[in-house]
């Protein structure tokens, strides 16, 4: 299928979606959903040699199980083909108060305990600054007994209860014989906790907007922008066998930029902590959750629809340099298309050869 084709709004809708349509004016503050399309690197084919295989776009081979790791890290750092743009026309502007927006930035620290190795390992390793010095002076000072490793510091009287009570945890001696030894000699081992830092968590926004549409054109607008943000959650499928029915694979959904703004006269400013491109991660909608009335024409006349989000990576100190201008919303280094190039980009047939 060309990608063409694919832009094509999915049916029922056309254009910028707005909501409300007849009273849009009456907030200064709107959220604004773009939808994202990304092109992945086209691999033309797999092999072995820097000479054949290549990624659309550049020069840069896929290098197979035989490349060194300096070729692969030069490839790398040559750019990005990976390509994304707005796809025209897929864009849904609510027109609402924005307040009560939470912003959480999540971060993975995790308790760690050392243990007597570690901590002597970290002790040489803080000194010397050399791994493999501090894992040889670690493994000279530990290997013959734990009494030796405790040679280090000296003058302690407690140190020999200590040696005892690590003895007990070489012996067969079973875990209440144990405890009786730490009770007696009353002392235990120190575990040496420290703060490891895991990682970043990828940001999760929630939206929840109640619709009530005023006229039938309205509750079309309302039905659209539902339709909107589910087809553009959903995978389209890789393959097809069986009639249809069973399919090889996924490819991924599109990206959101989701932007909070305000302004007055049409001139509408960012607000607020960015979001990063963010794939929709679940959609819920209630149709009359509070009345069972309809519309002449049958139409609900509210809707309420709650939206995740959830951002395709997690963040760093750079994008918090960057919250304020374009590079926040760079994908992967790679281009962002504009005008013309999205016309050419648009009539690419993607042909993947496996």
């Amino acid at each position: 299928m060309s990608l063409q084709n694919e832009l094509k709004p999915p049916g029922g809708y056309a254009g910028k979606l707005e909501y409300p349509i007849e009273k849009k004016n009456q907030y200064n503050t709107k959220i604004a959903f773009q939808a994202i399309r990304v092109i992945p690197p086209k691999i033309v084919s797999l092999g072995g040699s820097n000479s054949g295989p290549s990624i659309e776009g550049g020069t840069a081979p896929i290098a197979s199980a035989t490349d060194s790791l300096d070729n692969l890290i030069n490839n790398i750092s040559r750019g990005s083909n990976i390509q994304f743009f707005n796809i025209p026309g897929e864009r849904a502007d609510l027109h609402v108060p924005i307040g009560g927006f939470q912003v959480n930035d999540g971060f993975d620290y995790a308790a760690t305990s050392l243990g007597t190795l570690g901590a002597v390992g970290a002790a040489s390793l803080n000194a010397s600054g050399n791994i493999a010095e501090a894992a040889s002076k670690t493994a000279s000072e530990l290997g013959q007994s734990f009494l030796d490793a405790f040679s280090i510091i000296s003058g302690d009287a407690s140190i020999a209860r200590l040696a005892a009570l690590k003895g007990t945890t070489l012996m067969p001696i079973g875990d209440k014989l144990r405890n009786a030894a730490q009770i007696t000699t009353r002392v235990t081992l120190n575990p040496n906790i420290r703060t490891n830092f895991n990682g970043v968590a990828p940001r999760e926004f929630n939206f929840v907007f109640q619709f009530v549409p005023n006229s039938s054109q309205e509750s079309i607008a309302v039905k659209s922008i539902i339709k909107f943000f589910r087809y553009h959650a959903y995978p389209d499928q890789i393959g097809g066998f069986g009639s249809g029915a069973f399919s090889v694979g996924f490819e991924y959904p599109d990206l959101f930029r989701i932007q909070l703004l305000s302004g007055s006269g049409g001139q509408f400013q960012r607000i607020g902590t960015p979001i990063k491109l963010s794939y929709l991660k679940a959609i819920s909608t209630t149709y009359n959750p509070t009345s069972p009335a309809l519309h002449a024409d049958g139409a609900p006349t509210e809707i309420s629809m709650g939206l995740t989000f959830v951002e395709y990576k997690a963040q760093t100190r750079q994008d918090i340099r960057d919250e304020d201008n374009n590079n926040f919303y760079h994908f992967e280094n790679g281009q962002s298309l504009t005008g013309e190039a999205i016309t050419k980009a648009a009539n690419i047939v993607e042909e993947t050869i496996l």
